[in-house]
C-alpha cells in the first residue's frame, strides 16, 4: 500500500487491511511449504499473489480513500515478511558464502529501518513514509526475488541456477538499500533539526544543532 500524500482513517477492517493480512498468511504458508519441501511450486504462486496484491490494495487504498493509520504499518511488515521468505529461500537453496552475505546485508538494512521506524514513531512520533528511492528498492526486490524464484522452479522445474544470474541483482538491491537507507536518515535528522529550530523560537531557546535546545541569553 502507498497511502503517501492521502489522509490516513482510524478503520480497521478495510478492503486494503484485509488484503494485506491475507498476504501476510499467504507468506507464511509459503514459507512452510519451503521448509517442508512439499508443494513448492505452490508456495511460489502464493508469493507472487502476495506481491500482486500489494499493488491492488495501494491501488484501492488510494483510489477509495481507505489509507488507514493500521494499513500504514500492516503494509510494509508484509512486504518484509515477503521478501524474507523469497530471499531466505534463495540464500538456503544455493547455499553459497557470497549469497549469504549478501542476503545477510540486505536483511540487516530491512531490520535497523523496522526499528529505526518504529524508534522514531514512539520516541518522536514521526511515522517515517515510504520515500521514492525506497518504493524502487522494494520494487527492484520483488521483481528480482520472484524472478529467481519463478525461473528455477517453472522453467527449469528444479533449483539450479548460476550465481552469475543472482549474485550481481543482489549486489545492485544491496546498494539500493543502503543509499535509500542513508536518504531516509538525512531526510529524518534535517527534518528534526528544521522542529527544533520552530520549537526555539516559539519558547524563546536555542537551538545548538546538536540535537537539543539550551536557554537563550
Amino acid at each position: 500500500m502507498d497511502p503517501d500524500n492521502h489522509k490516513y482513517r482510524d478503520s480497521t477492517l478495510t478492503v486494503p487491511n484485509v488484503l494485506t493480512a491475507f498476504r501476510i498468511v499467504m507468506a507464511l504458508t509459503a514459507a512452510a511449504l519451503f521448509a517442508a519441501g512439499t508443494a513448492e511450486k505452490q508456495a511460489v504462486v502464493l508469493c507472487i499473489i502476495s506481491a500482486l496484491l500489494d499493488a491492488f490494495d495501494g491501488w484501492y487504498a488510494r483510489t477509495f480513500s481507505q489509507c488507514s493509520n493500521l494499513g500504514k504499518h500492516l503494509d510494509p511488515l508484509a512486504d518484509k515478511l515477503l521478501m524474507a521468505v523469497v530471499f531466505g529461500l534463495i540464500a538456503v537453496k544455493m547455499n553459497s558464502a557470497v549469497v549469504w552475505i549478501l542476503v545477510a546485508l540486505i536483511g540487516l538494512r530491512e531490520f535497523y529501518m523496522t526499528a529505526f521506524r518504529a524508534y522514531s514513531l514512539r520516541r518522536h512520533r514521526k511515522f517515517i513514509p515510504a520515500s521514492n528511492l525506497g518504493k524502487v528498492k522494494m520494487t527492484a526486490q520483488c521483481t528480482v526475488g520472484l524472478a529467481i524464484i519463478g525461473y528455477v522452479y517453472f522453467w527449469r522445474g528444479h533449483f539450479d541456477i548460476s550465481k552469475a544470474l543472482v549474485v550481481p541483482p543482489l549486489i545492485l538491491i544491496l546498494v539500493l538499500s543502503y543509499v535509500s537507507a542513508i536518504a531516509y536518515l538525512r531526510s529524518w535528522y534535517t527534518a528534526r533539526g528544521a522542529g527544533l529550530e520552530d520549537a526555539a523560537k516559539d519558547t524563546g531557546k536555542k537551538y545548538t544543532g546538536s540535537g537539543r535546545l539550551v536557554v537563550g541569553k
